[in-house]
């Protein structure tokens, strides 16, 4: 399988907050190989990211090159193909899709609502909190100058089945859709009419999967779809919105044994947006 189309140019950003996470900041590294032997890319970036001590700084500081490095490619007519990392990614991409594309629409998979706000969160982590930092409730260790927000009803929330109880009525409140996806609808009911013919975002933590077949995960939650039924759904996307990037985070190779036999199933979910059905060959 190899993509024909527009040209893709991989960028590899493996930011972190905390320190416990350091299997996800490793994840590019294990992962792009295979993401780009289907993606080809024409480009392929990786963005620095120097923690030392200070986790949060360096992950804003990699957020701000990560932001330049989309919108550069965009300017290009390329598509992102993004292998995070922390869904905390989310910040610099669409900053940066937006100095170019500023009526973006943003499809985010993820099993959680990532749509704490401090006056929420119970765990002060700031991937739970980084949806609800590009909606416009901003978190200052993501801030720079020249930063940008999306529209909430720019928004659909695909997939999240483990909110917090301040999360679940921050989304309530919002203008977010939320959008079921599991082995009872697998084909996420209402995304397609949310995302026809517009300039399209797709942010993928892999915990939307069941855990039975992406168990390498920091925070895997019971009843997710399939690897095949969320393949399917990205390809769809693709044949009805302007795909323009595509990110993929929330894989932790620490936690697998062996050869990494994920690593396949991983690849072909990367590259699913990118590549509708006819342009797979």
């Amino acid at each position: 399988m190899r993509l024909v189309s527009t040209p893709v140019h991989l960028l590899e950003a493996g930011i972190i907050t905390e320190q416990r996470y350091l299997g996800v900041a490793e994840a590019p590294s294990a992962l792009a190989p295979e993401v780009a032997a289907l993606a080809r890319p024409a480009k392929r970036v990786r963005v620095p990211f120097l923690p030392r001590d200070r986790y949060l700084t360096a992950a804003r500081e990699s957020c701000r090159t990560l932001a330049d490095a989309v919108a550069a490619s965009l300017q290009e007519e390329a598509r992102c193909l993004i292998v995070g990392g922390e869904c905390t990614i989310v910040a610099g991409a669409i900053s940066g899709a937006l100095t170019v594309e500023p009526d973006l629409a943003l499809a985010y998979f993820d099993a959680h609502g990532d749509f704490n706000t401090l006056a929420t969160t119970p765990s002060h982590f700031v991937g739970g909190m980084c949806l609800a930092h590009v909606c416009g409730k901003k978190l200052g260790p993501l801030l720079w100058p020249g930063a940008r927000s999306i529209a909430e009803d720019h928004v659909a929330l695909v997939g999240a089945r483990d909110l917090d109880p301040g999360e679940a009525g921050n989304l309530a409140a919002s203008k977010v859709r939320q959008i079921p996806f599991d082995p009872q609808r697998s084909d996420a009911p209402g995304l397609l009419a949310f995302a026809r013919k517009r300039p399209l975002w797709v942010h993928i933590d892999v915990d939307v999967v069941d855990p039975a077949e992406i168990p390498a995960v920091d925070f895997p939650v019971a009843g997710g779809a399939s690897v095949r039924a969320l393949c399917d759904v990205l390809t769809a996307l693709a044949s009805v919105a302007k795909v323009r990037g595509v990110e993929i985070c929330g894989y932790d190779p620490r936690r697998e044994l062996g050869p990494r036999p994920l690593l396949p199933s991983l690849a072909r979910i990367a590259v699913a947006a990118l590549s509708p059905s006819a342009a797979l060959v």
